[in-house]
């Protein structure tokens, strides 16, 4: 009896390191490794197979490790207690034997399957994931409780249980990936914001990082030769949107290169402006960034114009825009310092920019300043407060704060004064 207990003992310790390799592996196995495993093994397509089915594989090895520990254990203290006189057991022997089996189960449960997982995780996936395909089908009755409990906490909770996203998954999957080799040494961590912010494209369209159109520098189509080449060496751009009489009524781009190469030759010779405008390519402001992306690479161009719902101009987005979403900002000799946007003349009154946002001058002057969803620069507070792109020298109070327009044209703010009166002054 002694040796039929021993035996069915053995076989319980085997099968509990069994399953917990498995199940360890299954949780933290590298798939990207696995994946290229299986095409040196000239079985690509079962790696979809092992990815699609990894949760139902894990269930089930986690189902018949549980098993397992509880068999193996009952198993282990009937073989201890038949081997020795129960009547004769003192306290020491009592804890001699819980200690024992403990430590039977730390090293079958833990130290193996640890040890197998940091070695050969992938080669041992890719032998038995059959195995474990037919435990998760014997297990699945075992897996109604668990669904059930689920439902109803979810129920009670108020959550409503999605369908996992496959590309979400994916994506984690890839995340954890990063994280480790950025853990172990392999990758920088602006390596790591590349990486997030190129699978983080498709989450966000173009209105999110365009230049509104209250900031874009754009020329009328009747503009004289002199003041067209002004505005453009002004402007500091290198392509021009103009528009026919309207701002919304876009009909081509003009490049800085082009007006560059007619001002060499004489003024009989010149092209008109016509003859040097680009197509525009043109957008909804719904489209995602991985796919605006891909249209730049595609039309080789590095600027569209994106049109509201109503095909109105929205604003402009550039293929730097992207990239700044990916490698973070872009700085040319063209753009200001940012130290530069808010220039403080003492502690009630500074000069800002526009541009600035409104949460950065309440920090800088110490007041409170509305946000809204609206608008968040100085520039789009002012505008609807006014419902109007003021003219230079015009005055606004907001609360306890003054607004002269300093500099401004027909399209944005560019400069303003910014006056903290005193308590009680309107």
């Amino acid at each position: 009896m002694s040796a039929v207990i021993f035996a069915c003992m053995i076989g319980g310790v085997v099968l509990t390191t069994f399953s917990a390799v498995a199940s360890l592996v299954l949780n933290e196995i590298a798939w990207h490794e696995l994946e290229e495993y299986c095409k040196q093994k000239k079985q690509g397509e079962l790696f979809g197979r092992i990815f699609d089915l990894r949760e139902q594989l894990a269930l089930g090895a986690g189902i018949l490790q549980m098993i397992s520990i509880a068999i193996t254990t009952v198993l282990m203290t009937g073989w201890l207690l038949h081997s020795r006189n129960i009547a004769d057991l003192s306290g020491w022997d009592a804890t001699s034997i819980v200690g024992l089996i403990a430590f039977c189960l730390v090293v079958c449960g833990t130290w193996i399957p640890w040890a197998v997982a940091r070695l050969g995780a992938v080669e041992f996936l890719f032998r038995t994931w059959r195995w474990w395909f037919v435990v998760s089908a014997l297990a699945w009755p075992l897996t109604i409780g668990g669904q059930f409990l689920t439902a109803m906490l979810a129920r009670a909770s108020g959550q409503i249980e999605e369908e996992e996203d496959e590309e979400e998954a994916f994506e984690d999957e890839i995340l954890s990936m990063v994280s480790e080799g950025e853990h172990d040494g392999f990758l920088e961590s602006d390596a790591r914001d590349m990486i997030e912010g190129v699978m983080e494209l498709d989450d966000n369209d173009v209105a999110s990082v365009m230049t509104h159109r209250s900031q874009v520098d754009a020329l009328e189509e009747g503009t004289d030769w002199e003041e067209m080449v002004r505005f453009v060496v002004e402007s500091g751009r290198t392509r021009i949107p103009v528009y026919r009489q309207k701002i919304d009524d876009i009909v081509g781009l003009l490049y800085a290169k082009d007006l560059l190469r007619e001002s060499l030759r004489s003024e009989s010779k010149r092209k008109p402006l016509s003859k040097l405008l680009r197509h525009p390519m043109f957008v909804p402001e719904t489209t995602l960034l991985d796919e605006m992306l891909s249209k730049f690479l595609h039309v080789r161009t590095h600027m569209a114009i994106v049109q509201d719902e109503y095909g109105g101009l929205a604003g402009v987005i550039t293929i730097e825009d992207i990239l700044e979403e990916i490698v973070g900002e872009i700085v040319d000799e063209t753009d200001k310092d940012k130290s530069e946007e808010i220039t403080v003349l003492n502690p009630n009154q500074a000069d800002v920019l526009g541009t600035v946002h409104i949460g950065r001058l309440n920090e800088t002057l110490g007041v409170e300043l509305p946000e809204d969803d609206q608008f968040d620069t100085v520039s789009g507070l002012i505008m609807h407060q006014l419902n109007e792109i003021p003219r230079p020298g015009r005055e606004l109070t907001v609360g306890r704060v003054q607004f002269n327009i300093q500099e401004a044209n027909r399209r944005q703010i560019k400069s303003v004064r910014v006056t903290v009166l005193d308590e009680g002054v309107d």
